[in-house]
């Protein structure tokens, strides 16, 4: 196989994104003075826990491992696989307390909430990678995409409600 990871890699790697994502949102919650701030990071906490579950879920399928492990070598490019790891590499902080440090010491709700903006837009392109990696099997992602994409966009009028 030539993945730069296993099927049960990609998938522990895509519950540690969402574990730092609550993780995240959480700290921000904590710190906010602002009670829109705080009440629209509570909602985004859970929905991150939602997603974790769900992955947790895939990790369980032997059809979604096999979709992944039937990758034949040479179907991925040495650049493709490079992308990947970049777009893990990118995303992931070392653990869930460096995550929720990171959002209590960003400086400003508008500071954290840009950072947030950055981690979700990079969950989102790995998910797609994912979904194109899966096949048949990455329906279950086209949910959970749709979801990372409003988040992006509740951010973005988070952000913009903050700044006014």
């Amino acid at each position: 196989m030539l993945l730069p990871f296993s099927a049960e890699e990609i998938l522990e790697i895509a519950i540690e994104a969402e574990r730092q994502g609550a993780a995240f949102y959480e700290g921000l919650a904590d710190s906010a003075h602002d009670e829109r701030v705080k009440d629209e990071c509570r909602r985004l906490v859970a929905f991150e826990r939602e997603h974790e579950k769900t992955f947790r879920h895939l990790l369980g399928q032997r059809d979604v491992q096999r979709a992944l492990d039937s990758l034949q070598p040479g179907q991925l490019s040495d650049e493709y696989q490079q992308y990947l790891s970049a777009l893990v590499d990118s995303n992931m902080l070392p653990d869930e307390e460096t995550a929720q440090r990171l959002a209590e010491e960003a400086g400003s709700e508008v500071a954290a909430i840009n950072i947030a903006l950055q981690m979700e837009k990079n969950t989102i392109l790995f998910y797609q990678e994912l979904q194109n990696l899966l096949g048949e099997q990455a329906g279950v992602l086209q949910t959970i995409l749709d979801e990372e994409r409003s988040h992006v966009y509740e951010l973005n009028e988070l952000k913009a409600y903050l700044q006014n």
